[in-house]
């Protein structure tokens, strides 16, 4: 009897441990309720004792929209999914984050767990104490959310964009590499963390596709990619760790992203961390042998009142052989991609076209003194929709793929309507040389239609759109956050004149 009445003291302890334990995880009211998955739980037992040089465990947590509103996203070497934590005014609820894709060999794969945010809420913390290693970028678990849905919001649409693209370091197969360790040749993580400041800290970022440049194992920086006794293959969770999550750090605490995808993220190249990990739904058979999807169809994301009309050109490329990418369909492909997008995907408002590829952008220079410019199938494709032009709601197209910063629009007739081409691919990866002047292109013609404005600038940065109240602002700031002259441009209808 004295035994039964010892161990029954000493269950009635654990269950008041474990009440006290839960009341003190609750949400800023002091409380909480929840849909299951551990409201209450202890802390997790501390993960075991890394041997040294080994890749650190840690989790990733961020915050992307996705078809149908915001999205927090956790990538775990843990096989569970923690608990996040959403607050809406004075109120928090604990709900479990669901498993998208199951753990294996760590950092070559890793858990991802989601969980949908209501447009309502005000704020959001994955719940360290349920994650039984580190949570970065924010220690405490913190993400952010969108801004403009909130109630009392002044705005109902972002109003700071910051465009970065092309971030990869570039290791190719032979020849020489980016030094990935060095700020001054892989400038990703100074470009990132200029860009969560300056001018002002943004409320969304919008990556304009190719995250991994590595073509063969890196001399740096270890241990998640390509370290002694991690997997050989480059397309990886911790290659996209070091090439990724790790520079933009900042960026992912500051404000949900937008991401696109790029031609690395071929199924023959990056494709299947991409679908992992950051496609808009998750997918862990997009990339097998038999039908890889190199050809996702095109989806509207709702940023407010602004529509994100994202189209996957990742066969697009001007590459000599797009890796997995069949040639003789990719222009009816696309042609049929346009015809949805102005049919189906434009709405009322503004209406911003993303694709990696740029469908005009100047590269280069005839001897003639003619402009060379991409995307040639591209603009086919356009041409062949039943408008013959992207559909006038359309205000700008937002690129990577050349590794430069470059403004062009156009001076189209009232009859042919071709919106700016702005492209941003000068954010990390190895810079492309201008080997022209933008003056003397001005009326040079790009797929028929003379230029009406050029600025190309071959420097490292990202690119900052503001919408003013009245139109969009669209300026170019360095690697240290400095606006480079004569890049402060308003829209204007398709024009973007009178720059500073």
């Amino acid at each position: 009897m004295r035994l039964s009445a010892v161990a029954g003291l000493l269950v009635a302890a654990a269950l008041a441990s474990v009440t006290v334990a839960g009341a003190a995880v609750g949400g800023p009211s002091g409380g909480g309720r929840g849909d299951g998955g551990g409201y209450g739980s202890p802390p997790p037992t501390p993960p075991p004792t890394q041997p040294p040089g080994a890749p650190p465990r840690e989790a990733w947590a961020w915050t992307q929209l996705i078809p149908g509103g915001a999205q927090v996203r956790f990538a775990t070497p843990e096989s569970t999914c923690p608990i996040l934590v959403v607050t809406t005014g004075t109120q928090s609820v604990r709900h479990q984050m669901v498993q998208e894709s199951t753990v294996a060999l760590y950092p070559t794969t890793a858990t991802l767990c989601t969980r949908r945010i209501a447009a309502d809420a005000t704020a959001a913390r994955i719940d360290a104490t349920t994650s039984p290693v580190p949570v970065r970028p924010s220690a405490n678990g913190d993400v952010p959310l969108p801004n403009w849905t909130q109630p009392g919001s002044a705005t109902r649409q972002p109003q700071n964009i910051a465009l970065i693209g092309d971030t990869g370091c570039r290791i190719p197969a032979t020849g020489t590499a980016q030094d990935c360790a060095q700020p001054q040749d892989w400038p990703f993580r100074r470009v990132a963390n200029s860009a969560a400041t300056d001018p002002v800290p943004p409320n969304l970022v919008v990556h304009l596709g190719d995250y991994i440049y590595r073509s063969r194992p890196g001399p740096n920086p270890p241990p998640l990619c390509g370290a002694t006794g991690i997997s050989p293959s480059l397309h990886t969770w911790g290659c996209l760790v070091t090439d990724f999550f790790q520079p933009a750090s900042r960026l992912l605490a500051q404000a949900p992203f937008v991401f696109v995808r790029g031609n690395h993220e071929t199924c023959r190249r990056s494709g299947e961390v991409w679908f992992r990990y950051l496609a808009s739904t998750p997918s862990l058979t997009a990339c097998n042998a038999q039908s890889p999807e190199d050809f996702s169809p095109p989806e509207r994301i709702d940023a407010g009142t602004l529509g994100l009309l994202l189209m996957d050109t990742s066969c697009a490329s001007d590459d000599a052989t797009p890796p997995t990418c069949a040639h003789a369909p990719r222009e009816a492909r696309y042609t049929a991609q346009f015809n949805q997008i102005n049919n189906s995907l434009v709405q009322a408002g503004d209406d911003f076209l993303l694709s990696h590829a740029p469908i005009w952008a100047v590269r280069g220079v005839t001897p003639a003194g003619n402009p060379v410019w991409v995307d040639e199938l591209l603009s086919g494709a356009v041409a062949g929709t039943s408008l013959g032009i992207l559909d006038r709601r359309i205000n700008l197209v937002l690129s990577g793929h050349i590794h430069l910063y470059q403004l062009l629009t156009f001076d189209a007739s009232a009859q042919f309507h071709r919106p700016p081409q702005v492209v941003v691919g000068s954010s990390g990866t190895e810079l492309d040389q201008q080997t022209w002047q933008d003056g003397a292109l001005i009326g040079g013609l790009v797929d028929g239609v003379p230029i009406g404005e050029l600025i190309t600038v071959d420097r490292y940065g990202y690119g900052v759109l503001r919408d003013t109240g009245s139109t969009w602002n669209l300026r170019y700031f360095d690697r240290f956050g400095t606006r480079v002259p004569g890049t402060n441009c308003n829209l204007a209808g398709a024009r973007f004149p009178n720059c500073v």
